[in-house]
């Protein structure tokens, strides 16, 4: 029998690139399909010890800014345990969230969600796996929904969808909620101000980085510091690209400084920095700080509005200063903001740790790199195509090592929100980055390259995929070779732009000088060891959940591990590995566990796991010496080979998603596949055609689940039903449908042989019609055996010991009984049905079985606790699976009746008596009908 998928909460729950403007929110998150006609018109929720909840100070007020830039939602009222939350209108390129932030000492409060204006039809809480439709309560009036964090999820964070689902995936707006752990106040410093007002304390080691910057910029203004870049002799000079010569001594142009306000300012022109902007006092203080190492440790940021060019840590050892570690505080109501940056090339992410050691960065601030603004939003920021510009994003580890993050929050991201290149050692707890905008390249969290990079608890909002790696070299596009900036200067053509090249080219090579590296080495090393836990993830456009291998540059990729990894709404696909282009990924291992991935948009299955065949792959050595791929493991700088491997292990263990896809999911070159406990819409997969796989070139392939009695079990070759019901012919029957019913029910009037022919009278005949899908078939089987499991007989008069036998016959849906041409399992009955006549050469029988002494009472709802036979009862339909194959039907629809007997009324689990939180308390998932299949 049918129900919405993902209607019910799984049973055993275990626990490229833009910009971000958010505010202050919660994890708080219910998950539930919720139609008008079955909303819980009530408010009453279970009752709980008295919570904590910290409300944040207003972003960005301090320090002489006295109004905070985020607006309040007028769409949503939150409390949180009886404490109002402000909700805060999150728009800058469409208002797709609200953002509902505050702290906590609980991980399951309460949160009430008000829409004064908004009548509440239908309530979705993501991740749907853990929310079902009865952890969400709606008041009679229909402007308010309450529902209780759910302590099985073990998130922080939650998404509220009213009146939408995650198909819906713009313009709600859709409320985000985040309830973050209180603060230790061990990770606050000493804010006790200097004696002499300088910002620089030498007995706590705190350098109050507010006060530090209005001393340094009354001492030396931005209007004196600032300079435009001289002419330069280009990197080119001398070189012929494209068949375009580069002049000898061919310079770039002299820069200007131009206003703030000008759009598309290009190297070497740069933006005239506003008064207040503290990008060199950043520098003067992290200088200040290496002077003192025995005595100064930690960069303080008060609560108020900083504007610069992001924070960037460049060469800093933090192991040389007082404790070991340089410290990065940011007060909650502490705003770091982006200025539209200098120039459309120039790199300012809004938080760049680079070639840099033992550095944490702490505390509740916002950090916003005002993406939005800077590229091209209606014509008012800069272009940002490839050739344009340097791949820049919210969160940058580049070259470093032992860095940690807690608690950061990142918002209005220029392009991916967090990403690692060439890292090691990098931890992120409990991290922030919301940037739900239509918008190129907004990864969730994309470690490209890094060893030892551990994320747990991630929250991301994003344009693109949730988490992705071995995108090695990704600002390869803006490089003096790479093809679309020489193209973009017709070079090799008459009308050649050779100034605009080598001013492009000295834009890029003033980036490299400052990193220390070029683009081409921006990701040098293999990646391995790299661990996600504890996430929630929402695409609003392209993307996957999970994308690894993407132009790894003949590196390789080892050792992925994700754990509680929760993904909504991504369009692209689920799991994806990449086969090439640029060259052939070396994937050694990926482990997926307790997580869940929306498949609502997927228009394929949702995993594409591409592995290789053992062929050969080349390096050049131009690859290695020009182009910053992985070098000759021999150091000589040569071309060399290696075998495109399978990939060694790919494991995924109680993984839930959300519907099942027509397309089977590829399997291609994989050394060992396990598949373990894997639920599709809420079922524990069972049979192969729930989760349809297409395995080629797959060293072994286990897949398993544990049945209810914890024992392991092969996935069975087969279909679970997709849906099931019986109709009755007695007068009171007639007009129901019984796709909900916990049991499927058989009686023969003996009018047809399966009593298909009753039409008036007395009778009290009943049929059960039961639909399985064709799609997991790849070839006709050779045996096909359906499996009903018998739950026992309505009649004390009836002798236990009397046989019966099941009929069975395919039917077809759109021939009814009604005289119509639409009678589907969830909406027929006895008067609109498939019509069909039965003979005894066109049923399939069971064996003769007794019907046994477990009585069953009339009713819908009476026998839910009652005992189960248990026994599985079982027809060759082998033929009829045949037939149905060779005529391309993707569902077998059957129609079972039993051969008859005096009161013989019996009775089989339905789907949804074996499954669901309403279903037979004595019914197991193995229990469902199905079909078992030998190729």
């Amino acid at each position: 029998m049918n129900r919405p998928a993902g209607s019910d909460a799984d049973p055993n729950p275990v626990p490229v690139r833009r910009r971000s403007h958010a505010m202050r929110f919660i994890a708080a998150a219910a998950g539930a399909a919720i139609t008008a006609a079955s909303l819980m018109l009530t408010a009453v929720v279970p009752a709980q010890a008295a919570t904590t909840v910290h409300t944040y100070a207003p972003t960005g007020v301090g320090g002489g800014t006295t109004t905070s830039p985020d607006v309040a939602s007028t769409k949503y009222q939150v409390q949180v345990a009886g404490t109002p939350v402000q909700a805060v209108k999150y728009a800058q390129n469409g208002n797709n969230f609200d953002i509902a932030r505050f702290a906590s000492d609980s991980r399951t409060p309460t949160v009430t969600v008000t829409l004064p204006s908004t009548t509440i039809d239908t309530v979705n809480i993501y991740p749907a796996r853990y929310y079902p439709s009865s952890s969400v309560s709606v008041s009679a009036d229909k402007h308010t929904l309450t529902f209780q964090m759910s302590a099985a999820a073990g998130l922080n964070q939650a998404i509220v969808m009213v009146n939408g689902d995650s198909t819906n995936a713009t313009g709600q707006p859709y409320l985000a909620v985040i309830n973050d752990p209180l603060e230790a106040p061990a990770q606050r410093p000493d804010t006790t101000s200097a004696p002499d007002g300088s910002g620089v304390n030498l007995q706590t080691g705190v350098l109050n980085f507010q006060q530090f910057a209005a001393k340094y910029l009354a001492a030396h203004p931005n209007s004196a510091a600032q300079k435009a870049p001289a002419a330069t002799t280009s990197s080119m000079a001398g070189k012929t690209v494209n068949g375009t010569a580069i002049p000898a001594g061919q310079k770039s142009a002299a820069g200007n400084l131009v206003s703030a306000s000008s759009v598309n300012v290009r190297y070497p022109n740069v933006r005239t920095m506003a008064a207040g902007d503290v990008t060199y006092a950043l520098q003067a203080a992290l200088d200040t700080i290496k002077a003192n190492p025995a005595a100064l440790n930690t960069l303080y940021f008060p609560n108020g509005t900083y504007v610069w060019s992001g924070l960037l840590v460049n060469g800093v050892d933090g192991s040389t200063l007082k404790g070991g570690k340089l410290k990065i505080y940011t007060d909650e109501g502490a705003l770091l903001k982006n200025r539209v940056q200098a120039y459309m090339e120039a790199f300012e992410p809004a938080v760049g740790i680079i070639n840099s050691s033992d550095v944490e960065i702490d505390g509740r601030g916002v950090f916003d790199g005002n993406g939005v603004a800077n590229y091209n939003a209606s014509g008012s920021g800069d272009l940002h195509d490839a050739y344009r510009s340097q791949h820049q994003g919210g969160v940058m580890v580049m070259h470093s090592s032992d860095i940690t993050f807690n608690d950061t929050y990142v918002r209005d991201s220029k392009q991916w929100n967090y990403e690692t290149h060439t890292a090691s050692r990098v931890t992120f707890n409990n991290i922030k980055a919301l940037t739900p905008y239509r918008q190129p390249w907004i990864d969730g969290t994309d470690f490209a390259s890094g060893q030892d990079i551990t994320a747990n608890g991630v929250f991301t909002l994003g344009n693109d995929d949730a988490f992705a790696s071995g995108h090695y070299n990704p600002s390869d596009g803006f490089t003096p070779l790479a093809s679309g900036v020489w193209n973009n200067f017709q070079l090799g053509t008459s009308s050649a732009d050779v100034q605009g090249y080598v001013n492009a080219v000295a834009a890029h090579d003033t980036v490299a000088d400052a990193l220390g590296f070029d683009n081409y080495h921006w990701d040098t090393a293999d990646s391995k060891n790299i661990s996600v836990s504890n996430t929630l993830n929402w695409s609003v456009a392209a993307g996957n959940a999970i994308r690894i291998g993407w132009s790894s540059y003949g590196y390789r990729l080892t050792n992925y591990t994700f754990d509680n990894f929760n993904s909504v709404s991504p369009a692209a696909g689920g799991i994806f590995t990449h086969n090439s282009p640029n060259p052939y990924p070396r994937i050694q291992s990926i482990v997926v566990k307790n997580s869940s991935i929306d498949t609502s948009r997927f228009t394929q299955g949702p995993i594409g796991l591409n592995g290789g065949n053992g062929s050969t792959q080349t390096i050049t050595a131009d690859q290695q010496a020009t182009y910053g791929y992985a070098p000759n493991p021999d150091g000589s700088g040569a071309a060399y080979t290696y075998t495109r491997a399978p990939i060694g292990t790919f494991t995924l263990d109680n993984v839930w998603f959300s519907q099942q896809k027509a397309n089977s999911s590829p399997l291609t070159g994989a050394t060992n596949v396990t598949l373990n406990n894997l639920r599709v819409a809420g079922k524990l997969v069972e049979y192969s055609s729930q989760f349809p796989l297409a395995p080629t070139g797959i060293g072994t392939l286990t897949s398993t689940f544990t049945d209810a009695s914890g024992h392991t079990q092969n996935v069975k070759a087969g279909a679970l039903t997709s849906g099931d019901t019986w109709v009755g012919a007695w007068t009171g029957d007639q007009t129901k449908n019984n796709s909900s019913d916990l049991t499927l029910i058989t009686r023969n009037t003996g009018v047809g042989l399966m009593g298909e022919q009753y039409t008036t009278g007395s009778g009290d005949g009943k049929l059960s019609y039961i639909q399985f899908p064709l799609s997991g078939l790849t070839r006709a089987p050779s045996q096909a055996t359906l499996h009903l499991t018998y739950v026992g007989h309505r009649y004390t008069s009836v002798p236990s010991t009397d046989t019966d036998q099941l009929l069975v016959q395919p039917v077809s849906d759109t021939t009814c009984t009604g005289g119509g041409t639409s009678c589907p399992v969830n909406t027929m009955t006895w008067q609109n049905r498939p019509s069909f006549t039965a003979t005894t050469s066109s049923v399939a029988k069971s064996a003769p079985f007794t019907l046994g002494s477990t009585l069953v009472p009339e009713g819908g709802g009476t026998h839910q606790g009652n005992a189960i036979d248990g026994r599985d009862i079982t027809v060759d339909i082998t033929s009829f699976v045949q037939n149905a194959y060779a005529a391309n039907q993707s569902t077998l629809l059957l129609a079972v009746g039993n051969a008859g007997g005096t009161n013989h009324e019996l009775r089989f689990v339905s789907s949804e008596g074996a499954t669901g939180t309403g279903k037979l308390t004595n019914g197991t998932a193995e229990m469902a009908p199905g079909v078992t299949v030998t190729p």
